[in-house]
């Protein structure tokens, strides 16, 4: 009742919620080689258009992630999080190496992290609170003919 004309008429005769969703299956989730090389390759040519948020480019990849394991292809977390880092536009260029260095795996839901930090400092939104990687300002100015230093 509550299907699409189109969806409607290739269920039409399906009387079960079982079988409907079996046909669903095999119209909606195709595991044919086309459909895996297609798939893939969205996820390899993956690219984050300058002014996309974070977030949704994020939406993005796991979008093409996720239907890539329906049909039985396995992601590590790694090659996700490089495939991620590759896809950033110019504007984020700098971030690439500070994501990569000194690290022995690259973990995903860190570089996420990282890179929703930067985007909210970028916005003018981050926290006065430094993070891995900042610099911090030290005031050696004179005060009370005492010398201190402020650290911001």
């Amino acid at each position: 009742m509550y299907l699409a004309k189109n969806v409607l008429a290739n269920v039409l005769k399906i009387t079960t919620a079982k079988d409907l969703w079996g046909k669903f299956g095999e119209l909606y989730q195709a595991k044919g080689v086309s459909n895996r090389m297609y798939l893939k390759e969205q996820f390899h040519t993956l690219r984050m258009n300058e002014g996309t948020k974070i977030s949704d480019h994020l939406s993005v990849l796991n979008s093409i992630v996720s239907e890539l394991e329906v049909i039985g292809v396995k992601i590590e977390d790694e090659d996700k999080a490089l495939r991620f880092i590759w896809s950033l536009p110019p504007s984020y260029e700098h971030m690439k190496p500070i994501l990569v260095y000194g690290k022995e795996t690259v973990v995903f839901s860190e570089i996420i992290s990282k890179l929703l930090s930067e985007e909210r400092r970028l916005m003018g939104g981050g926290s006065n609170v430094p993070s891995e990687g900042s610099t911090l300002a030290v005031d050696t100015r004179k005060k009370n003919s005492e010398k201190k230093n402020v650290i911001c």
